[in-house]
C-alpha cells in the first residue's frame, strides 16, 4: 500500500492540534503577562506546561492503542483536548491557566502518539518516511498560520477567544475521526497479553532506539526552545510589534516545512545517520558563529532572522530521519515505541523550554546556549551509533 498525500493530510491535521495550541497564542503572550501581572518567565511556564502533558500522555496513551487499537485513545484524547481548552479560556489565575494547559497537552498528545503508531502500522522505512513528510507538511502550516492568525484574531477578541477557537479544532477532529478514520491494527494484531512493563524494557535496552529518540528530542528542542523565546526577543530585544514578528516566524516555518519535503529523498541518498551528522555539523558552527557575535555585540534583526530560518530548515533535515530511525530500530508494538519515543522527545523539549524560560529573555545568548549544547549532542550520538554498528558484525 504506497503513502497517499489524502492520508497524510488526515494525519497531519490530527497531529498539528499540538503546534497550533502552542503558537496560535504567541502574540498574546506579552499581553497575558501584563493582565495577569505576571513576568515573562510566569507565562512561557504555560508552554512547558504543555510540552508536560504532551510528554506524559504518550506512554499510557502508546499502550492503550497497541492492546485496544488506535482509535479509542485517540478519540478519549482529542475529547481531553477539547475540555481543557475551554477550561484555558475559563481559567481566573496563572496557576489554573499552567494546570489546564498540562490538560490541554495531554490530550492534543493522542493526536501525535496515535498518528505515529498508525504510520508503522502501514509502513517502515522509505515509505514510512514519505508519509511522515506528508504529516509534517501539513504540522508546519501551523506555525506559519497560527502566529498571524493569533495576531489578527487578538485584535477582535481577547486571548481567552482563541483558546475557544482551540476547543472547536478539537472538536472538529473528533467529530473527523468518529466517522471517517478506519482502525490501522486489527484484533488480530493487537498485543491483548503482553505486559506493559516487558515491551518499554525491551525498547530502553535497544541502543538505537534510544539514540534516534534522543536525536528525535533534540530536534524538537530547536523550534520549540525558540518560540518560547522568540515573542520577548523579538518584542523587547528587536522592538518588534506581535503582528511583525509573527510575519518573521511563519518565514521561519516555511523553511523548515520546505526541508521537510526533501527530509526522506536525501535519507535514502545518504542514509539517516550522514544526514544527521552533517546537518549538526552546520547547525553548530552556525550557533557558535551567532553567539560570539552577540558576546560581542548587539545582534542586529537582519543577521538573528537568516539564522533563525537556517535552524528551522536543518531541523527539518533531521525529525523526520530520526522519528522514522527510531521507530524501525523497535521491537514489539508500534503504539509502545510511539509512545515511549514521543515521551522522552517531548520531555527534552520541555526541559529545553524550562531552561530558556529560566534565563533572561531580551539576549540571544540564553537561547543559543541551549541550542548549541542539542547540537553536540546530537553529533555525539551520531558518533556513538557509528561506533556500535563498526563494531556489530564483530
Amino acid at each position: 500500500m504506497e503513502p497517499t498525500l489524502l492520508l497524510g493530510i488526515a494525519f497531519g491535521f490530527l497531529s498539528s492540534l499540538g503546534p497550533f495550541a502552542i503558537d496560535l497564542y504567541l502574540p498574546a503572550m506579552p499581553g497575558m503577562a501584563q493582565t495577569m501581572a505576571a513576568d515573562s518567565g510566569a507565562v512561557q511556564r504555560t508552554l512547558s506546561a504543555f510540552f508536560l502533558g504532551l510528554a506524559l500522555a504518550q506512554i499510557p496513551l502508546g499502550t492503550l492503542g497497541d492492546h485496544y487499537g488506535r482509535r479509542r485513545p485517540l478519540i478519549g484524547g482529542l475529547l481531553l483536548f477539547a475540555i481543557a481548552s475551554i477550561a484555558c479560556a475559563m481559567a481566573t489565575s496563572l496557576d489554573m491557566l499552567i494546570a489546564c494547559r498540562f490538560l490541554q497537552g495531554m490530550g492534543a498528545c493522542a493526536g501525535t502518539s496515535s498518528v505515529r503508531a498508525m504510520i508503522r502500522d502501514r509502513h517502515s522505512g522509505h515509505r514510512a518516511a514519505q508519509l511522515m513528510a506528508f504529516t509534517f507538511l501539513i504540522i508546519g502550516i501551523s506555525p506559519v498560520l497560527a502566529p498571524l492568525a493569533g495576531s489578527y484574531l487578538l485584535q477582535a477578541m481577547s486571548w481567552r477567544g482563541l483558546f475557544l477557537l482551540l476547543a472547536g479544532g478539537g472538536a472538529m477532529a473528533l467529530i473527523a475521526v468518529a466517522f471517517f478514520l478506519p482502525e490501522s491494527l486489527p484484533p488480530e494484531r493487537r498485543l491483548h497479553r503482553q505486559p506493559m512493563l516487558h515491551a518499554y524494557g525491551r525498547l530502553l535496552g535497544t541502543p538505537a532506539f534510544l539514540g534516534w529518540t534522543l536525536v528525535a528530542g533534540l530536534a524538537t528542542t530547536v523550534p520549540f526552545a525558540f518560540v518560547t523565546a522568540a515573542p520577548f526577543i523579538y518584542t523587547h530585544g528587536f522592538g518588534l510589534t506581535a503582528h511583525q514578528y509573527s510575519l518573521l516566524l511563519a518565514l521561519n516555518a516555511v523553511t523548515s516545512i520546505i526541508a521537510t519535503q526533501f527530509a526522506p529523498t536525501l535519507m535514502r541518498r545518504l542514509g539517516a545517520r550522514p544526514l544527521v551528522t552533517g546537518v549538526a555539523l552546520v547547525a553548530m558552527g552556525a550557533t557558535a558563529l551567532i553567539a560570539m557575535a552577540g558576546l560581542t555585540a548587539s545582534v542586529p534583526i537582519t543577521l538573528f532572522q537568516p539564522y533563525s530560518m537556517l535552524l528551522f530548515a536543518l531541523s527539518g533535515f533531521i525529525l523526520t530521519p530520526a522519528a522514522i530511525s527510531a521507530l524501525d530500530a523497535a521491537a514489539g508494538g508500534a503504539g509502545a515505541a510511539a509512545g515511549l519515543l514521543g515521551t522522552l522527545q517531548l520531555a527534552i523539549t520541555a526541559a529545553a523550554s524550562a531552561a530558556v524560560s529560566l534565563l533572561p529573555s531580551v539576549s540571544i545568548l540564553p537561547l543559543t546556549g541551549v541550542l548549541g549544547v542539542s547540537f553536540l549532542t546530537m553529533l555525539l550520538v551520531m558518533m556513538a551509533l557509528g561506533g556500535a554498528q563498526r563494531r556489530a558484525p564483530s
